[in-house]
């Protein structure tokens, strides 16, 4: 209107006329920060939501980060295809933590995204390696990978998923809501290794105990055998013992009770076949 008092404020954008207007990288970006936060892009609805995850290759020590999108410093990120990575082994004697970076750098010699590996400090509590939080490079934690020394293969108990933490948002407020059925791979795959090793530890265990009770049974047979056999022994020699002095005494009733005819220097008489000359037979 006539009478307006206009004071001058940033918009755009417009047609240039002579190049009177031009526009910089930051200029293009400046709608999206109205538009979404900065994050990683959760995926269609439908789909799991597995942009930009880290995932054990199943391949030694390699590790692979899928494809997906990003916002990070208000700057657009893409990984256009499935990325491996080798991670390095650890040749100290304690273990150590390394991180998958998706990185955005802003700076002059930069202009660049990136996806980046950086190892850890071995420690007897390690922790994970920082990310930069200054404004010319902008970076979100993806993973962290926990390894030991004894590590020869990457497995995906070893992988923490960072997507979701402070570290690293997701950009869900657009279209979609996160898909789950992937975010969990670590915590599935830790369980099944926790269900297995306590299996074969029960497996293990259940066959020690049996040795352990055979043995056991064996020893007590011998021990029952021996301690039977000897009972038996002595049950026989005090039985035979028994027997014999019943049998003398049996001997000396029936002497007595058919009076043999003895000779003047006290022989019994006895016919040729040993049988004895009794009185009034």
């Amino acid at each position: 209107m006539e009478n307006d008092v206009k004071y001058k404020v940033d918009a755009g954008f417009f047609d240039a006329i002579d190049e009177d207007r031009t526009y910089s990288a930051d200029d293009m970006n400046r709608p999206y920060r109205k538009l979404i936060s900065n994050g990683v892009f959760a995926t269609p609805k439908g789909t799991p939501s597995d942009f930009l995850q880290v995932f054990a290759a199943g391949n030694e020590m390699n590790v692979i980060v899928s494809a997906g999108y990003a916002l990070i410093g208000d700057k657009w990120f893409e990984n256009p295809s499935d990325l491996m990575i080798t991670i390095s082994q650890n040749s100290e004697v304690l273990p150590r933590i390394d991180s998958i970076v998706a990185q955005v750098d802003k700076t002059q010699t930069g202009r660049v995204g990136n996806i980046v590996y950086r190892q850890g400090q071995a420690s007897s509590n390690p922790v994970h390696p920082d990310i930069n939080t200054e404004e010319e490079i902008a970076e979100f934690r993806l993973a962290d990978i926990r390894i030991s020394p004894s590590c020869v293969e990457i497995t995906q108990d070893l992988i923490t998923d960072c997507r979701g933490s402070e570290e690293c948002p997701w950009v869900t407020s657009l279209l979609y809501q996160v898909d789950t059925s992937t975010l969990y791979a670590q915590w599935q795959t830790a369980y099944k290794k926790y269900y297995e090793d306590q299996e074969a530890e029960h497996d293990a265990y259940f066959e020690e105990f049996k040795k352990i009770m055979s043995n056991f049974f064996k020893e007590e047979d011998k021990t029952f055998d021996a301690w039977f056999q000897e009972m038996k022994d002595q049950l026989s020699e005090d039985a035979a013992g028994k027997l014999q002095v019943e049998i003398d005494n049996l001997s000396e009733i029936v002497m007595d009770a058919i009076s043999p005819i003895t000779t003047e220097v006290g022989e019994i008489l006895a016919t040729e076949n040993g049988e004895y000359i009794v009185a009034g037979l």
